[in-house]
């Protein structure tokens, strides 16, 4: 049969020239049909994939049952485009077989096998021309194709490159935060460390703090017991004064003025009841020192103080002997060497008294109220003289306190008010304020002001 279309393209009837070409022409408009044929086949089909899930959706199933069987719509859809576009290749490929097959008389795989010239076997001009241009026409549509393919790889490499491109953008980015993570990470152990040093620190403080805690709370036990002692002794005391004057008072009573009598043979009890109070203010003196400057425990040394110093005078108020010392103190010349001995006592005895005291006259004694840097509460003492005539030195007898002090009392100055007056002298007169002395008894820091500064 090639043999049979070889003998009528070389021909020498024009017939045959038009003839070949209107058949590769009618190939050509053939070939484009079918193209044209597949791609109205290939719509419809969509349009018919697409009009039939909504009308079967309209009879079985709701508007919203769509979207779960558009996947495998979209599958089945690509499966049918693949299988049209192999189809089209089959059908180029037959086409260009068959153009070949008319052009050369033979398939393209006979071609390979025996190559024949362009113009072996023909003999006319124009047919040679119309296989040439059949040639030409082949190889333009071989090169468009090349150029189609060649576009479509050239695609796919930019694409695959833009994809290499977004790939290297993603590692760098994960590269940076995977840099940044161990960054954190490593500061986070840095912190972790630091957070167990202080912790160590904070524990070995802690346990620091639970020992000096337990030590104070020994410190504290002993002063305790040492303040019961104390108060022990105190009360050992007052009961040795408490019988001792009792026994003057019935000594009194019964033998009408056997006091003089008597007097040299209590002197020994009372002297050692004013050497039991002495010791127990030495006690609290030494106790007081040991206490920092504003523990609230200095309030309650005061405070016991004071009560002993009360209960001391209530206790000598009590005695007749210094009810007839007073009473007879400018009758009997021979009262004198009692008075001395009076004098003799302690401060605390002589002069603090307590606010509740039922033997204190306003006329004899001054209230004084006196502060300190140790406490935040002030301190009440009476001070057996009137107010004008008491001075520093009976001021220091009735606070006695060791060590280096200054003193500084409310007064009114004519020109500043109320002000705080410093008194140096101990001799000089303490100033009053109401009817009574506002004291403040501050620790010397080798600063001194001769100048009264006003409150």
């Amino acid at each position: 049969m090639g043999a049979k279309q070889m003998k009528c393209l070389s021909s020498d009837s024009p017939t045959h020239s038009h003839r070949a070409e209107s058949i590769i022409s009618q190939s050509e408009e053939k070939d484009k049909q079918e193209y044209a044929q597949t791609e109205e086949k290939d719509s419809n089909l969509c349009l018919d994939d697409g009009e039939k899930p909504s009308s079967k959706g309209h009879k079985a199933t709701p508007v919203h049952a769509w979207p779960e069987g558009r996947a495998a719509w979209e599958e089945q859809l690509c499966e049918q485009q693949e299988q049209l576009q192999r189809e089209m290749q089959e059908a180029k490929r037959m086409l260009s077989s068959l153009q070949a097959l008319l052009l050369y008389g033979s398939l393209p795989e006979d071609e390979l096998e025996a190559p024949l010239s362009v113009g072996e076997g023909v003999e006319n001009i124009e047919q040679q021309l119309v296989i040439v241009r059949s040639h030409l026409d082949q190889s333009m549509e071989e090169s468009q194709d090349l150029k189609k393919e060649l576009l479509s790889f050239k695609q796919e490499i930019l694409s695959l490159q833009g994809m290499k491109d977004a790939l290297q953008l993603r590692l760098s980015a994960q590269e940076e935060s995977a840099m940044q993570l161990k960054q954190e990470l490593l500061m986070s152990t840095m912190a972790r460390d630091e957070v167990a040093g202080q912790n160590e620190e904070l524990q070995k403080k802690l346990e620091e703090g639970s020992s000096q805690l337990n030590e104070y709370k020994k410190q504290i036990g002993e002063k305790d017991r040492l303040l019961q002692q104390l108060q022990e002794n105190l009360d050992k005391a007052l009961t040795i004064e408490t019988e001792s004057c009792s026994e003057k008072l019935s000594e009194s009573q019964n033998n009408g003025f056997p006091y003089r009598v008597a007097t040299e043979p209590s002197s020994a009890p009372a002297h050692r009841v004013t050497e039991e109070l002495q010791l127990v203010r030495d006690a609290l003196r030494s106790l007081r020192n040991s206490f920092s400057g504003h523990d609230p425990q200095h309030h309650t040394l005061d405070t016991l103080e004071q009560g002993v110093g009360s209960l001391m005078d209530r206790l000598h108020a009590l005695d007749p002997r210094c009810r007839l010392e007073r009473n007879g103190r400018s009758r009997s010349p021979g009262r004198k060497a009692d008075h001395s001995k009076r004098d003799s006592w302690p401060p605390s005895t002589k002069v603090v008294h307590s606010q509740s005291s039922p033997v204190l006259h306003s006329a004899d004694y001054t209230k004084v109220l006196y502060f300190t840097d140790r406490s935040l509460t002030p301190f009440l003492i009476h001070i057996p003289k009137r107010l004008g005539e008491v001075t520093l030195r009976d001021f220091k007898a009735a606070v006695d306190r060791e060590g280096s002090f200054r003193y500084h009392f409310k007064a009114l100055d004519p020109e500043f008010g109320t002000v705080k007056e410093e008194v140096f002298q101990d001799e000089a007169l303490v100033p009053g304020w109401e009817g009574k002395i506002v004291a403040w008894v501050e620790e010397d820091s080798g600063e001194s002001s001769h100048f009264p500064c006003a409150v």
